[in-house]
C-alpha cells in the first residue's frame, strides 16, 4: 500500500494537512493572508515565483544518484512485465489465426496496421498527457487535480472514440481498398476493425488508468492485471477460434480481444476502488468539461510523436515487401526482436518521466538534475546491454522466430544494425519520457517528424532503391535518424532550464484553479506538498 493510502487512512492526516495548509507560520509570511484573492494576486506574479523556488522556500527532496538508479529499477520491473504481456495479446490474435490460413493472417496483420494507425495511437498519445499532467499534479500532493486530469482525458478520448468507430466500422472498406487489391482481404479485415471497434471503451478506460495509477508511484497495478487478463486472452483466443463446440473461426480472435479489454478495464476499477489509487478520484463533476486546452496541447503532441514513429515503421515495412517474401519476412523477425527489447528502456521511460514530473510538482530542483542524471546513465546501460545481446546471439535469437534459412541468413547479417539501433532506441526513449514529464511533447514530436520523415525515410529509400542496398539500406536509414533523435533529445534535456520549467507547471496549476473556483487549491499548488515536512522540522 501507498505511503498516500496508509496517510488518508490515518483520520487525523486530513485535518492535520488542513490545518499546515491555512496556518502554518510560512504561509502567513505571505501579505494579506486573509485576503486570499490578494495573495494569489502576489503568488501569480513572476517575480514571486522565482522568488519561492530560488530562496528554498520549497524545500529539496534529499535523493542520490544511487536511489534514484534503485528506484528506476524497482518502478521498471513490474512495467517491462505489463508492456511485454500487453504485447502479447495481439501476438495471441496472430498465432491463432495464422494458423487458419495465410489470407487470415494477411487480414489481421492489416487490420492491426490500420487499427495502429486510425486508432490507437490517438488513444496512446492522448494518454501520454497524464504522464505530463497527473504526475506533476501528484508532485504538488494537489490529488484531487491528479483525478481531475484523469477525468478530463477519459471525457476526451470517450468522445474521439466515436468518430474512430465510425471509420472502422463504416470507412474501413474503402481505406483498404486503396491499399490491397484483394477482395477476401478486404472483407475480412474490416471485418475485424468493426469487431474490435467494440473494446474500444476497454482500451480507453485501461489505457488512461493505467497512467492515472502510474502518477501516484503505483505501477504493479497494470501488471497484476495483465497477469490475469494475458493467459485469459490465450485461452479465450483458443476458445473462440479453435474449439469444437463455441469456437466461430477468424471473427473468434477479435471478439477476444474485445472481451480482454473490458476484463483489464474492470480489474483496474476493482484495484483501485478497493486496493489504492482511490484517493486522487475527485468525483464525476463538471469541472472535467472545463480546461482542456492544457492537456488537447499534450495529447496532440504526444499522438504527432507516437502517429510518426509507427506510421514510419509500418512504410519500412511496406518498403521491404517490395524486395520479395524473404526480406518482408527478415523484416518482421528483426521489427518484433526490437520491439520486444525495447520494452525494457520504454519501462524505464515511464518510470522517469513520472519521477521527473513528481519532482516538477515538487519543485526540487536538485533531484530533477540527479534523477535526469541517473535516467540518461540507465539508458545508456541497458542500451549496450541490449545491443550486445543481440549482437552475441543474434543467430540464435532469429531461428526463434523462423527455421527458413534465407531468412536466418539475410537476417542475422541486418541484426547489428539492429544492435546499434538499440542503444540509441534506448537513449531516445528516455529521454522522450524526461521530456513527457516536463511537459515538453512539442519538441520530441518535431524532432520524431524531421528524423523519420526528413532522414530515416529520404536515406534509407536512396540507400535501398538507389544503391540496391535492400533492407539493409532502409535500417541504414531508421539507425541514422534515431542516432540524431537520441542525441538531440538528450542535450535538450541536459540544457533543461529546470526554474523555467519548474514554474510554467505552477503557473500552469493556478490557471486550472481558476476553472474549478478553489482558490485553497491554487496556493496548494505552490506548497501543500512541503508543509507537513516542515511542521515536523519546525
Amino acid at each position: 500500500m501507498s505511503t498516500l493510502s496508509q496517510n488518508l487512512r490515518n483520520p487525523s492526516y486530513a485535518a492535520h494537512e488542513q490545518q499546515s495548509l491555512l496556518d502554518n507560520d510560512i504561509i502567513s509570511s505571505f501579505p494579506a493572508r486573509r485576503a486570499s484573492l490578494a495573495t494569489l494576486k502576489r503568488i501569480r506574479s513572476h517575480s514571486t515565483i522565482k522568488h519561492v523556488i530560488s530562496t528554498g522556500f520549497v524545500p529539496e527532496v534529499e535523493t542520490s544518484l544511487g536511489t534514484e538508479i534503485k528506484i528506476l529499477g524497482k518502478y521498471s520491473i513490474p512495467l517491462i512485465i505489463t508492456f511485454l504481456l500487453q504485447y502479447s495479446l495481439n501476438v495471441a490474435s496472430v498465432f491463432s489465426v495464422g494458423r487458419i490460413g495465410k489470407t487470415e493472417l494477411a487480414a489481421v496483420s492489416l487490420a492491426g496496421m490500420t487499427a495502429n494507425i486510425t486508432g490507437y495511437c490517438l488513444f496512446q498519445g492522448t494518454s501520454t498527457s497524464l504522464d505530463t499532467l497527473c504526475a506533476q499534479a501528484f508532485g504538488r500532493k494537489d490529488y484531487r487535480l491528479v483525478g481531475l486530469h484523469f477525468l478530463r482525458c477519459t471525457i476526451f478520448l470517450l468522445l474521439l472514440f466515436i468518430p474512430v468507430a465510425f471509420i472502422w466500422v463504416f470507412l474501413s472498406k474503402p481505406i483498404l481498398t486503396l491499399l490491397v487489391d484483394d477482395l477476401e482481404l478486404i472483407d475480412l479485415a474490416s471485418t475485424y476493425l468493426g469487431i474490435l471497434s467494440i473494446g474500444l471503451p476497454g482500451f480507453i478506460l485501461f489505457e488512461n488508468g493505467k497512467h492515472y495509477l502510474q502518477s501516484q508511484n503505483i505501477f504493479h497495478a497494470s501488471t497484476y492485471v495483465i497477469l490475469i487478463a494475458a493467459p485469459f486472452n490465450a485461452v479465450l483466443n483458443y476458445l473462440l477460434v479453435w474449439d469444437d463446440h463455441i469456437g466461430l473461426g477468424f471473427v473468434g480472435a477479435p471478439i477476444a480481444i474485445v472481451i480482454t479489454n473490458y476484463l483489464m478495464a474492470i480489474l483496474l476499477f476493482i484495484y483501485c476502488y478497493y486496493i489504492d489509487g482511490y484517493q486522487c478520484w475527485c468525483g464525476f463533476t463538471k469541472d472535467g468539461f472545463k480546461n482542456w486546452n492544457r492537456m488537447l496541447s499534450l495529447s496532440y503532441n504526444g499522438c504527432i510523436g507516437v502517429l510518426s514513429e509507427w506510421l514510419a515503421f509500418e512504410i519500412i515495412t511496406l518498403s521491404a515487401a517490395r524486395f520479395g517474401t524473404v526480406v518482408l519476412a527478415s523484416q518482421s523477425v528483426i521489427a518484433t526482436i526490437c520491439v520486444l527489447l525495447y520494452q525494457i528502456p520504454f519501462a524505464i521511460s515511464i518510470a522517469a518521466s513520472t519521477r521527473i514530473a513528481n519532482f516538477i510538482g515538487a519543485a526540487s530542483k536538485k533531484s530533477l538534475i540527479v534523477a535526469t542524471n541517473a535516467a540518461l546513465l540507465t539508458s545508456i546501460v541497458f542500451g549496450f546491454l541490449n545491443g550486445g545481446v543481440l549482437t552475441i546471439f543474434r543467430v540464435q535469437v532469429v531461428e526463434l522466430f523462423s527455421s527458413d534459412p534465407e531468412v536466418i541468413s539475410l537476417a542475422s547479417k541486418i541484426i547489428p544494425l539492429g544492435a546499434a539501433y538499440q542503444v540509441n532506441d534506448s537513449l531516445a526513449a528516455v529521454s522522450g519520457g524526461i521530456l513527457r514529464g516536463q511537459g515538453r511533447q512539442r519538441l520530441a514530436a518535431y524532432l520524431s517528424l524531421i528524423a523519420y520523415y526528413l532522414i530515416a525515410l529520404p536515406i534509407g529509400f536512396s540507400l535501398a532503391f538507389g544503391l540496391d542496398m535492400k533492407l539493409y539500406g532502409l535500417w541504414c536509414g531508421l539507425c541514422i535518424a534515431l542516432f540524431l533523435v537520441s542525441i538531440l533529445q538528450t542535450w535538450s534535456v541536459v540544457k533543461s532550464d529546470w526554474d523555467e520549467i519548474i514554474e510554467e507547471s505552477i503557473q500552469e496549476a493556478l490557471h486550472d484553479a481558476n476553472y474549478i473556483n478553489s482558490e485553497i487549491n491554487e496556493v496548494r499548488s505552490i506548497i501543500s506538498h512541503s508543509i507537513h515536512d516542515i511542521s515536523e522540522e519546525a
